[in-house]
C-alpha cells in the first residue's frame, strides 16, 4: 500500500508538469508555403529562436526567421514592419521623465488581436505591451501611449491613442472625444473598441471560470495513535460528501490551468487494544475533521469527450471532534489529545467526460501531531460539474 501511495504521488507531479505543450495550428515560410500540423508552445512575451513543427511525416525543427506568419492555438503571429518606443516602461521605479516618444523601427513577430477593416495588434517586448493598428496604407501605426515622471515626482500619462483613434478608427459609440476619457491602454478595451469600429455585434466571453465540482465518494481513512504501545495503524472505511470550487485561468486553451479549493469531511471510529500488565487497555476513538485544500489542476492530453488531470495542494487540517475514551490509568501515564490542527497536502488524478461527469482518485496526507503518527486518507470518488 506505501508503494501504491507513492507510485500514486510521482504521478500526480509529473501529470503537473511534464504535458506535451503541442497545439494545432501553421506556419508559413519566407516563401509563402504553408504547412499545417501541430506547433510546440510559442510564448509572445519571450519569442522563441526556433520551434518545433509536427504532422503525419514526423518531427520538425523550424527556425524562426525563416517563417512569416504562424497559428499556435488561438495564437496568431505575422512578422512585421513598424515602430515603437523600447524605452517605455509601467514600473515606477523604471519611468523615465519624457513626454515624448523615442519610436525605433522593427520588424518583429506581433500578435494578431482583431481581424477586420479595422486590424489590431500586439506587440510585447521587455515585459512591455505596444498595441499596433493598421492604417489605409495598410501600414503598422503604433497607438501611442505612455507614463512619466516629472521633476516634482509626478506620474502622468500621455494618452496619444485616444486622439489616434478618434481621428484615424471611428466607432459610433463614442460621438465625442470626451467618451474617450474611460477607454484604457489594455487589450480587453482596445479589442471591444476595434470590433465596435468593425461592425461586430458581441458579447465578451470571458477566459477565466468558476465551476462547482460535487463528488460522492468511498473514504479510506487510516489513523497511527501515539499510544504507550506500538500498536498497527487501523483503517476505518465509509462514504462521504465532498465539495470543491474550481478557477480555470484560460478556459479556452485545449489543456488548461486551474486553481481549486475543496473540503472533506474525515472520519475515524475504531477500537484499539492496548496490552498492560495484568489486563489489557481498551480505547475507543471518534476522531473527524475537516480538511481543506487549495492547490492547482492541470488538464493534459484533452479531446472534446475526455479530460484527464492531476492535481496537487497543501491542506490544513481542522479537528472537529476527538473524542477517545480510555481507561483512567492509562490516561495518567498518557494522556492523548487528538484536536490539534496539523498541515498536510492532497494529491489525484482523475478525468472530465463530457465536460461534466467526473471520476478520480486523491489521497490526502496530514502532518504529524504530537499523538497522531499518521494521519490519512485515500478517496475514490464521482462527480459532476455545475
Amino acid at each position: 500500500m506505501k508503494n501504491f501511495f507513492i507510485i500514486l504521488n510521482m504521478f500526480a507531479c509529473v501529470s503537473v508538469f511534464a504535458q506535451s505543450k503541442f497545439e494545432s495550428g501553421f506556419y508559413i515560410d519566407n516563401s509563402g508555403t504553408k504547412f499545417i500540423g501541430e506547433i510546440s508552445e510559442i510564448n509572445p512575451n519571450v519569442f522563441p529562436s526556433e520551434f518545433y513543427f509536427k504532422n503525419e511525416n514526423g518531427e520538425t525543427k523550424i527556425q524562426t526567421n525563416t517563417v512569416k506568419e504562424l497559428k499556435y492555438g488561438v495564437l496568431l503571429l505575422e512578422k512585421k514592419q513598424f515602430k515603437f518606443d523600447p524605452t517605455i516602461r509601467f514600473e515606477i521605479q523604471n519611468l523615465n521623465s519624457e513626454r515624448e516618444f523615442n519610436l525605433v523601427n522593427a520588424y518583429d513577430f506581433v500578435e494578431l488581436l482583431v481581424d477586420g477593416d479595422f486590424k489590431l495588434y500586439r506587440y510585447k517586448k521587455n515585459g512591455v505591451s505596444t498595441f499596433l493598428y493598421q492604417n489605409l496604407n495598410g501600414d503598422l501605426v503604433p497607438l501611442l501611449y505612455k507614463k512619466y515622471v516629472t521633476q516634482r515626482t509626478t506620474i502622468i500619462e500621455n494618452s496619444e491613442f485616444k486622439k489616434q483613434l478618434w481621428r484615424e478608427v471611428k466607432n459610433e459609440k463614442y460621438t465625442s472625444f470626451d467618451r474617450y476619457t474611460y477607454l484604457k491602454y489594455r487589450a480587453d478595451d482596445l479589442e471591444d473598441y476595434f470590433k465596435e469600429a468593425n461592425g461586430i455585434s458581441f458579447k465578451r466571453e470571458k477566459k477565466g471560470q468558476v465551476i462547482f465540482n460535487l463528488y460522492a465518494g468511498y473514504s479510506m481513512h487510516t489513523m497511527d495513535i501515539s499510544f504507550l504501545s506500538d500498536l498497527p495503524a487501523k483503517t476505518h472505511q465509509g462514504l462521504t460528501i465532498m465539495p470543491e470550487i474550481e478557477c480555470l485561468y484560460n478556459r479556452n486553451v485545449k489543456n488548461p490551468v486551474g486553481f481549486y479549493v475543496s473540503a472533506k469531511l474525515h472520519s475515524f471510529k475504531e477500537n484499539f487494544v492496548e496490552p498492560y500488565e495484568r489486563y489489557n487497555w481498551n480505547h475507543k476513538v471518534d476522531y473527524q475533521s475537516i480538511f481543506v485544500t487549495l492547490g492547482v489542476k492541470k488538464y493534459f492530453m484533452s479531446t472534446k469527450k475526455v479530460q484527464p488531470f492531476a492535481k496537487f495542494g497543501f491542506a490544513i487540517n481542522n479537528p472537529i471532534k476527538g473524542k477517545i475514551e480510555s481507561p483512567v490509568d492509562s490516561w495518567r501515564l498518557n494522556l492523548i489529545v487528538l484536536e490539534r490542527y496539523s498541515g498536510g497536502f492532497n494529491s489525484g488524478v482523475g478525468v472530465k467526460l463530457y465536460n461534466k461527469f467526473l471520476l478520480e482518485v486523491d489521497y490526502d496526507f496530514a502532518f504529524k501531531t504530537a499523538y497522531i503518527d499518521k494521519n490519512t486518507a485515500l478517496n475514490l470518488k464521482v462527480g459532476y460539474s455545475f
